[in-house]
């Protein structure tokens, strides 16, 4: 065998020759530490060459998307909402659901894009979640309102967590605490009696609240 020969016999398979999917990639992926997540990592991982992945995934950050999309998925699928219930219940399971699934992530959190993963799974519930609304007497645009700022709401909470969790961010109790020892004596009252209480805005008892400040904000929009 010639030396050109040789090195091509050892050369790893690429793209579709290799037999490699989009599937297997992401599979490998998802069993790697987001911080140690790279083309080559995951290359590694399969024994192929790292064009092989390029086939399918064009870039670090397009494979954080994908990963990070694939596991909101699998949380969020387990979202389910009961016909049986009423505009006020199907928003809290939508909204603890987003809020999970988001939290679950820890530091894919920021990578998370809705895709062919997850819009069926959000379409769906979506629709549920909009449709006990109408039912109830909410006009179609104050209901999509409704659920766009329900999920803006749980989605920075769960945000906020994963980024707590992972040492991503400082907690707020914390920051208040640095922010106010740099102050004169003359502090504001209520956020020093707040710091000295050392609430924890991250925790479940802040989604309960985030949730139910909604329910009842948007009760007082509801038909007569």
């Amino acid at each position: 065998m010639t030396r050109v020969h040789a090195d091509a016999a050892k050369r790893r398979p690429q793209g579709v020759k290799a037999g490699l999917s989009l599937s297997d990639i992401l599979s490998a992926a998802s069993s790697i530490a987001p911080e140690d997540l790279t083309m080559q990592a995951v290359a590694n991982r399969l024994g192929v060459d790292r064009k092989a992945v390029n086939h399918h995934v064009s870039d670090r950050e397009t494979l954080l998307r994908l990963v990070a999309s694939e596991a909101f998925a699998r949380s969020f699928a387990t979202v389910t909402i009961p016909a049986e219930s009423d505009w006020r219940e199907a928003s809290r399971i939508y909204g603890y659901g987003i809020a999970a699934a988001v939290a679950a992530l820890g530091s894919l959190a920021g990578h998370v894009r809705v895709s062919r993963s997850t819009d069926a799974l959000l379409l769906a519930a979506t629709e549920a979640v909009l449709a006990k609304l109408v039912e109830a007497g909410f006009d179609l645009e104050t209901g999509m309102r409704a659920v766009a700022m329900l999920s803006d709401i749980c989605d920075t909470y769960g945000q906020g967590v994963a980024l707590t969790t992972t040492g991503g961010a400082g907690m707020r109790d914390q920051w208040l605490h640095e922010v106010l020892r740099e102050l004169p004596e003359e502090n504001p009252r209520y956020l020093s009696e707040a710091a000295r209480s050392w609430t924890n805005t991250y925790d479940a008892r802040q989604l309960d609240v985030s949730i139910e400040i909604f329910v009842r904000g948007l009760e007082g929009l509801a038909p007569a």
